[in-house]
Formats: structure tokens, sequence, C-alpha cells
């Protein structure tokens, strides 16, 4: 299970007053407002690159299909390459620049330098990989200059996944703090109305996707998973009791929010008999909660704007 990585919630301007203020009030809150958007600008640009750069666990993946990581290739009859890469020029410029950026994310700063230091050492042996296969050279050397490759290959995609799986740790630690903090700052803007009650409902949505297991480790922790079910079904319940006063708030995502529920819901069901081990059911209703979780954030955008 992949898990979609995104940065879904937009800040507003941090000129945007709600209600007159006293000058001091108003300074604070649009300080509060700027530091808000210079660690959103921050991480957008790390989510970017570590979106784009999943290619590169994709095209591992297909290469472990064929091949037996022990071995080497042995077989050219069976040779199926790798996946083309992406152009990440830019990404990677634009997120090495948000690395000296304020604010200083210690822990997602320096996991983020190992990433791209391990995917800039992964990528041309990609890149070699795929030329090699596209050109069918392996049919000219029996696979030596394949298996010459595999060498290379096997430890740069081992360094690469591993601090693939650092960056997306942390990536998920800073992305909570910054949803709780922009929260807070909606509530001592706004009170608890439709923004509030949007963002609330999206971090809470969040959590129940980021208990999808990644394919190192496919079990499913069911305390946790059961706890963010129904954490997003409260906030839910919040959202319709707001509606009572507002039928017109948020009015898109009534329906984006029901089957998200419903989804997470058939999610934990199903893997409770296994005791949430992923490669023996639920698969299909991962997937389904990622699709539902991607129209919801899909709705919840538009929503902001």
């Amino acid at each position: 299970m992949i898990r979609t990585l995104v940065l879904a919630l937009a800040l507003m301007s941090a000129g945007t007053l709600v209600q007159a203020q006293s000058s001091g009030a108003a300074q604070q809150q649009q300080a509060e407002e700027a530091a808000l958007e210079a660690v959103t600008a921050k991480m957008n640009a790390y989510v970017a690159l570590m979106n784009r750069t999943l290619r590169a666990r994709e095209s591992i993946e297909r290469y472990k299909s064929w091949v037996d990581m022990d071995k080497g290739p042995v077989n050219k009859n069976r040779a199926f390459g790798v996946y083309e890469l992406y152009d990440v020029t830019d990404l990677i410029a634009e997120a090495s620049d948000a690395l000296g950026k304020e604010p200083k994310l210690t822990g997602l700063d320096a996991s983020m330098k190992a990433y791209i230091e391990a995917y800039s050492q992964l990528a041309p042996i990609i890149d070699e990989a795929n030329t090699y296969y596209e050109r069918k050279d392996y049919l000219d050397d029996n696979l030596a200059r394949g298996k010459q490759i595999h060498t290379r290959l096997v430890p740069a995609a081992k360094a690469f996944l591993a601090a693939r799986e650092k960056v997306e740790q942390d990536f998920q630690v800073e992305r909570s703090n910054l949803v709780q903090k922009e929260l807070a700052a909606i509530e001592r803007r706004e009170g608890r109305k439709a923004n509030w009650h949007r963002t609330n409902l999206m971090l809470a949505a969040r959590r129940v996707v980021d208990r999808l297991p990644g394919n190192e480790n496919p079990i499913v922790d069911m305390t946790t998973l059961g706890a963010d079910v129904t954490l997003f079904a409260e906030a839910s319940g919040a959202f319709d009791e707001y509606r009572k006063s507002d039928s017109k708030a948020l009015e898109s995502l009534k329906g984006p929010l029901r089957s998200f529920l419903a989804a997470s819901r058939e999610f934990r069901d199903t893997l409770r008999p296994v005791k949430g081990d992923l490669r023996r059911a639920g698969g299909q209703q991962a997937q389904a909660l990622v699709n539902a979780y991607n129209a919801l954030v899909g709705s919840a955008n538009n929503a902001a704007d």
C-alpha cells in the first residue's frame, strides 16, 4: 500500500482579518499567519518532491517483481526492466533551498536532506538500468552489465527506501503539528465555525489515512485505527450539529464526508478478523479508503477557495 502524501489545507492570507481588532491584536494575528504560511511553504516544497520521487519506489518494485534481489538478474527472456524516472531537477532545487529557510524543522530538515542525497545516488543507477533494458542490451551481453548494475542498485535502493520511510514519518509529525496550530489560529480568529470544522475534519481524516501500512510492515494497529475512526465520526457529528445553525456551510462536503466515514468503518471492520494483517484481507477496502480521502481532499480544498 502506497500512501498518498498531500498537504491538503490551504492557509488563509496573513492579511485576512475577520473582525475589527486592536492594532496589537492584529499585528499578533498577522505574525501568527505569516509563521504558518512560512512553514506551509517549506513543507509544500518537500511534499512536491516526495510525491514526484515516489516514482523511484515504484521503479524499485518493478525491478523486484522479476529479479531476486540476492542473486540479481539471471533470465534474459524475463527481463522487464525498471520504470523511467521523472525529471525532478527543479523540485530538488526548491526543496534544497527550503532546507535553509525558517522555520527550522530539525527532524524533518535532516531527514529531507538525507532523502535528497539518497535519491541523488539512486536516480543515475535507475536511469542507467532503464536505458540498458529499454535498448535490450542484455540480449547481446547475456545480462553481464545488468548484473553489474544490480550490485550498485541494491544498496542504493535500500538506502533510498530507508530514507523515504524516515522522511515520511517526520513529515507526518510536522504536518500534524502544523494543522493543530492552524486549527488553534482559526478558532482564535473566527471561533468554531465553518472554516474551523473543515480544518478539524481534514485533520481527523488524515489520522485515519495515516494508519495505512507501508509495504515493509503490512500490519495495521487496530487499536489506533479504531480510535481514529471514532475521532473522525465525532468530528463529523460536530459538523452536522454546526450545520443546524448554518445549513449552507460547506454543503459540498456532505457527500464526501459520508463516503469517507463509510469507507473508514468498512476498512476497520474488514481488518478486525485478521488482526490488522492487510495481506490477508482489506486490500480493496484500503484502496477505497484512499480514493474516498482524495475525493474529500479535493472537496475541502475547493470549499476553502
